[in-house]
């Protein structure tokens, strides 16, 4: 008999730069979501079952009550399990890097380059409870200086005490480059209907040699990174309480369905299912 699938709901809240999530699984089926990167960093809090995350060339496990954090534009691949036996659930939040880089000039003048946390997981009750208090914005209506001091204070307190005055990435030569400008035509563009030619032409590459380095040098295909962006953003819009149709237009997919298919695929449920407190509230 086959398996039921597992029901996802998600509630949302965006503003500023600051995409957080709350996910709420019953038992069911689950269907693995594929490797991939954001432009922010990922911040993830799991309250009753274990995570893990293929990232940096190992397997990570994360328990219940561990912070995890993914840096920005660094690819990695969620847990492939195919079935959940008990309820699951656990929050996100994708913040822009800027922000880091905002608060690591004050906190740590002599930081470089973007911030980098050495360790994937993180056990600190006190980084846990700022986090579940920037968490808490989701559920309840909030000022705008409550809202910016829940966020001011998680990551002045994380900056301080898990970071390193390093690089996340070292700095690569010549083609990486020629990728790196392909790469930000893409997050400028996303929702354009881009050719292979065009991009490769952007990074002075043909289009064979463009598709092999930038597969090597970003993790996945230009193809599935442009996706990845356009669902990103389409996150963003459902957050401010935009309607489906409205969002896939927006974000360049052909109609609801092709947007769905992906939107299902990367984040491991439906539009529909994805609810904002922002469309909860109007």
């Amino acid at each position: 008999m086959p398996t039921k699938a597992a029901k996802i709901s998600v509630e949302v809240w965006e503003a500023g730069g600051v995409l957080l999530e709350h996910y709420a699984y019953i038992p069911g089926a689950v269907e693995p979501l594929p490797k991939h990167a954001h432009a922010e960093y990922q911040f993830g809090l799991s309250f009753d079952c274990q995570g893990e995350y293929a990232y940096r060339g190992s397997r990570h496990v994360i328990p219940p009550g561990r912070l995890s954090i993914i840096h920005s534009g660094e690819v990695h691949a969620p847990s492939d399990r195919t079935f959940l036996p008990t309820p699951a659930h656990f929050g996100m939040a994708h913040i822009a890097p800027e922000w880091l880089q905002r608060v690591a000039a004050e906190v740590s003048p002599q930081l470089t380059g973007m911030p980098f946390f050495p360790e994937t997981v993180i056990t600190d009750p006190t980084a846990n409870r700022l986090y579940l208090a920037l968490q808490a914005v989701i559920h309840q209506p909030t000022a705008q200086l409550a809202r910016d001091t829940a966020l001011w204070e998680f990551l002045t307190y994380a900056i301080a005490h898990h970071t390193e005055s390093r690089s996340p990435m070292a700095a690569t030569p010549a083609v990486p480059a020629a990728v790196e400008r392909a790469r930000d035509y893409l997050h400028t563009d996303y929702a354009r209907d881009i050719s292979l030619a065009e991009l490769a032409a952007i990074a002075g590459l043909s289009r064979f040699h463009f598709c092999r380095v930038f597969g090597k040098a970003v993790g996945v295909s230009p193809s599935l990174y442009q996706t990845q962006l356009r669902i990103a953003q389409a996150r963003r819009l459902l957050a401010q309480g935009l309607s489906i149709a409205t969002v896939a237009t927006l974000t360049g997919f052909y109609d609801q369905s092709h947007f769905g298919y992906h939107f299902k695929r990367q984040v491991g449920t439906t539009p529909g299912n994805y609810v904002s407190q922002a469309a909860i509230s109007s």
